[in-house]
């Protein structure tokens, strides 16, 4: 027999009847009619070219063959159970999963090695972040070709799911010993100053239509950045003023000798988001590096 022609409930109702030893407790087990359970088991029979079960008394008695099999349709059928059945987690210290990420450049040094101190020395997770600036969010996810992304908004598509993680909340940096600035300072005075700024090229840089909050700053800029990360290190080296979200800059005056200023009012309403496909909504692992990417944000 091609074994791709076999009905796998027929197996089921084959070992009911072999555990019963009588159709009609056999179909009350399985909550099927008795007429149902004797046209699987006649379909069953056809397709091993062997009675199964021949009658004797009230019940039915297993032919030799039905005795062969039982043992390893049984181990078989427990084998698929405990499969579909198992409960879909996630342990980090010895399950293996390859996890492909975008992640917004400020979020980075926040959440990467966060991610990574979940990990054990003998761990077989990985992680491949992917740049932003290179990967259409929505395109990505919506192929499978990443697991999720820390960003900005994404579009409205059918099969991305997004929840906000939280506002970009921009701040000022400039360098302690700043010979113009220090502490509490006028939005006047701040744009008089020469600034490092973001270079955001519509239609080359992918996803940067979704970066708004940087543009409604009027800037005096000397030196444009395609990287967020490069603001804090010329900020921190030079007398320029640069603009940065607020958690990523308190992240930053720890290993830069930099001010953190105060606006006076939000230029902008945007929240950095995290998205992913639908398809990846109730997956263990999945759900579990959701939870560290908020956890590591606070």
């Amino acid at each position: 027999m091609n074994i791709r022609n076999l009905d796998l409930n027929l197996l089921f109702v084959f070992e009911a009847v072999y555990a019963t030893g009588n159709i009609s407790k056999a179909a009350r087990q399985l909550d099927l009619s008795q007429p149902a359970v004797s046209n699987a088991l006649n379909r069953l029979r056809k397709q091993l070219d062997d009675p199964l079960f021949v009658r004797e008394g009230n019940g039915v008695v297993p032919t030799s063959k039905s005795v062969t099999i039982i043992e390893p349709i049984r181990a078989a059928l427990k084998a698929i159970q405990d499969t579909i059945e198992q409960p879909d987690e996630f342990d980090p210290a010895t399950s293996r999963r390859h996890f492909r990420i975008i992640v917004a450049d400020p979020l980075e040094p926040l959440i990467v090695p966060e991610l990574l101190g979940k990990i054990s020395v003998d761990t077989q997770i990985t992680y491949e972040l992917l740049p932003p600036q290179r990967f259409n969010i929505e395109e990505a996810l919506l192929q499978d070709r990443i697991d999720l992304a820390v960003f900005l908004m994404p579009d409205r598509i059918p099969g991305i799911v997004s929840e906000p993680l939280m506002p970009v909340d921009l701040v000022a940096l400039a360098r302690i010993g700043h010979p113009r600035i220090s502490g509490a300072v006028q939005p006047k005075q701040l744009m008089q100053e020469n600034h490092v700024g973001l270079m955001l090229v519509p239609g080359k840089l992918e996803n940067s239509s979704k970066v708004t909050v940087w543009q409604a700053i009027e800037q005096r800029v000397v030196c444009h950045v395609h990287k967020v990360n490069s603001i804090p290190q010329i900020v921190a080296a030079t007398d320029l003023i640069g603009f940065v979200p607020r958690k990523y800059a308190e992240h930053m005056s720890r290993y830069y000798d930099l001010q953190v200023i105060n606006l006076d009012a939000p230029f902008s309403n945007q929240k950095f988001h995290l998205s992913w496909h639908k398809r990846h909504e109730h997956d263990g692992p999945h759900k579990w590096l959701r939870e560290q990417i908020v956890r590591a944000l606070g």
